[in-house]
């Protein structure tokens, strides 16, 4: 597969309101609230939360590598490409690809004194996903870890770094336009909001980055 960087970026809606510190825990809330209300999606839903997130990460190709370029103050388009938008479009197409595997039942043996039960273990969403991205490859270590989240059925916040602000300002723009809050939110600012979110009670919490922030 080719990825160029010379198509025009796709739409870009306008941002939502920014997520402070005050809103982080009642985002969480609603997108909990959510997970409750709608219960487990299917892998047709799950399907279609990934192409629209394919579909959004392919229009913004260039939007991404100027993002990302204005952050590092200089770096190859070509690299942005394979680093980080190819990489992301390749996880997405391979969890599309073995979403419906992955969703299957498993079947497991039963001790004699249970015979002739049955056992099985059957995949459940976790609920709501923390994401706590680096700087280093921005784009992709905050979007990769989103693929998983969505093709398991779960909602998620991602919180990229701070020290990329226009890669993170894409990010939000790239999510608020493809999915609803309830379902992907994205806070940008500094480290005392990465901080606050990192105490919030997610169900299951991510973070990509050095041994030092990782203990704190």
């Amino acid at each position: 597969m080719t990825v160029a960087v010379l198509h025009p970026p796709g739409g870009r809606g306008p941002k939502r309101s920014p997520i402070t510190e005050e809103r982080l825990a009642d985002v969480l809330e609603n997108q909990r609230a959510a997970a409750a209300r709608e219960g487990a999606s299917g892998a047709a839903q799950r399907r279609a939360d990934l192409d629209k997130l394919l579909k959004a990460v392919l229009a913004n190709q260039v939007a991404i590598a100027e993002a990302i370029a204005a952050d590092f103050g200089h770096r190859s388009p070509v690299e942005t490409a394979l680093a980080e938008v190819y990489t992301t479009v390749d996880t997405i197409r391979h969890a599309r690809r073995h979403l419906r595997r992955w969703m299957r039942p498993r079947r497991r043996p039963v001790s004699l004194p249970f015979m002739p039960a049955r056992a099985r273990v059957v995949y459940q969403p976790l609920g709501v996903v923390g994401i706590i991205s680096p700087w280093n490859y921005p784009f992709y270590l905050a979007l990769s870890p989103l693929v998983g989240a969505l093709a398991a059925g779960n909602r998620a916040m991602i919180k990229p770094s701070e020290l990329v602000p226009r890669t993170a300002d894409l990010i939000q723009s790239l999510i608020a336009d493809t999915f609803a809050e309830e379902q992907v939110a994205v806070v940008t600012g500094g480290v005392t909001l990465g901080e606050v979110m990192a105490r919030l009670p997610f169900d299951h919490l991510l973070f990509t980055g050095s041994t030092r922030v990782g203990r704190l």
